[in-house]
């Protein structure tokens, strides 16, 4: 009798590690599946990804779908040349689709390198002769951003926005006493009487002042002075009554530095009935996104530069 019981046992005890090793074999099993079909739907994922960035990535900048739009260009950074030529690529492709019925420029920057102002203002002014462009002063087109948005007829802006800022600066820090506090010297061999202009361990000697003066700061300031009185179609003598690098509200200056004040919901709401009320707005992005993955670097300040009276530099 005690030989049966314990045969009983024995016997259940091998059908339960038996089933427990089945059940393990189906829970590892089941593991497995689940596991495989995570992998392939991450496979699938990742070369449909792979596939439409590949269609996205060969018209940057033009959008998928096929209805009108307006091309809508926030330019919201430091103007540099490096931003200033990406931009321009991204709108030479916009410029070619028959689907774009015109460009809405929105600004919001306060100035740049007066010679990526200069390429900008160019290129709207001839993109205008292609479609039709509409300038927008949302918050801020100050100094190097009013020199390419006074290119942009018509140009609007929001009452409380910042225009204006025209005018020429070479910011210098003068360091020589704190480097020689902290046992700094500075030891340039160099040749021709004005390389060293650079040197902030020194103040520049009233010669060296005249000269950047007459040499750079004055032809900038010319250049930018003729270019707005030109686009703005007004006379040299009235601008320089706001040429002296003070800002102004736009409301201020309303039919002198900006045509008209609107605010983005009118103005796109008079887009809307000029193209159709079908129209989209269509936003170009230059910063890197899933979408659209064009990185922008901002270039450093040079050591000998000048700037556009807010924040961007030519490099001497």
């Amino acid at each position: 009798m005690f030989f049966g019981k314990k045969k009983k046992e024995l016997y259940l005890d091998d059908v339960l590690e038996t089933e427990m090793k089945v059940y393990k074999t189906k829970l590892w099993s089941a593991r497995i599946g689940l596991m495989m079909t995570i992998l392939v739907f991450l496979l699938f994922l990742f070369l449909f990804w792979g596939f439409a960035g590949k269609l996205l990535k060969s018209e940057p900048g033009i959008p998928i779908f096929r209805k009108p739009y307006v091309a809508v260009v926030n330019i919201d950074k430091v103007i540099t040349t490096d931003y200033a030529n990406r931009l321009m690529s991204i709108l030479d492709r916009v410029k070619n689709d028959s689907r774009c019925k015109g460009v809405l420029v929105i600004f919001n920057t306060p100035g740049g390198s007066p010679a990526g102002s200069e390429e900008l203002t160019s290129y709207f002014l001839a993109l205008q002769r292609v479609k039709p462009v509409i300038g927008y002063v949302e918050s801020m087109a100050a100094s190097g951003g009013y020199y390419i948005a006074s290119a942009i007829h018509p140009l609007t802006a929001n009452r409380n926005a910042v225009v204006g800022s025209i005018g020429v600066i070479m910011p210098r820090l003068v360091i020589g006493r704190l480097a020689n506090k902290m046992g700094i010297e500075r030891d340039d061999v160099y040749i021709g009487k004005y390389k060293e202009l650079g040197n902030w361990f020194k103040k520049l000697s009233p010669q060296e002042k005249k000269y950047l003066k007459e040499a750079l700061l004055q032809p900038t300031y010319d250049n930018f002075l003729k270019r707005v009185a030109q686009n703005r179609k007004m006379k040299l003598e009235k601008l320089k009554n706001y040429a002296d690098g003070k800002i102004y509200l736009a409301s201020k200056v309303e039919k002198v530095l900006v045509d008209k004040i609107t605010t983005l919901t009118q103005l796109k709401d008079e887009l809307r009935s000029k193209f159709g009320h079908k129209i989209r707005f269509y936003t170009i992005r230059l910063s890197k996104s899933s979408t659209f993955p064009i990185k922008i670097q901002l270039e450093t300040a040079p050591q000998n530069l000048i700037q556009h009276s807010s924040s961007s530099y030519l490099q001497q």
